[in-house]
C-alpha cells in the first residue's frame, strides 16, 4: 500500500496500539482521502501481531478494524488533548 501525501487526506492517524495489559504491542496507520468515503489502513494487531493492509469503510466512530487473524477489534479512539497546568 503506497503512503498519501497528508495534504489529500482528511483523516490521518499514524499510532501505537495497546494490548489488553497496557502494553503498546501494535500499530496502524490509518487515513481517508478527500472525496472518498473508504479508510485505508496498516494495521499490526496488539493481540495476536498479525499484519494486515486494507480497505474499509466503518459506520460510525470509534472506528473499529477487526485483525482477520484472531477476529479481535481495535478500537481507534479520538485523541484526546492534553489539558494545560
Amino acid at each position: 500500500m503506497k503512503f498519501p501525501n497528508i495534504s489529500d487526506t482528511n483523516y490521518f492517524t499514524n499510532r501505537a496500539l495497546d494490548n489488553k495489559e497496557g502494553e503498546p504491542t501494535g500499530k496502524i496507520i490509518m487515513w481517508r482521502m478527500k472525496g472518498e468515503e473508504a479508510f485505508n489502513y496498516i494495521l499490526k494487531c496488539p493481540f495476536c501481531g498479525h499484519e494486515q493492509e486494507k480497505k474499509e469503510e466503518f459506520a460510525k466512530k470509534p472506528y473499529r478494524p477487526r485483525c482477520e487473524n484472531c477476529n479481535k477489534s481495535v478500537v481507534i479512539a479520538k485523541i484526546k488533548k492534553k489539558k494545560e497546568k
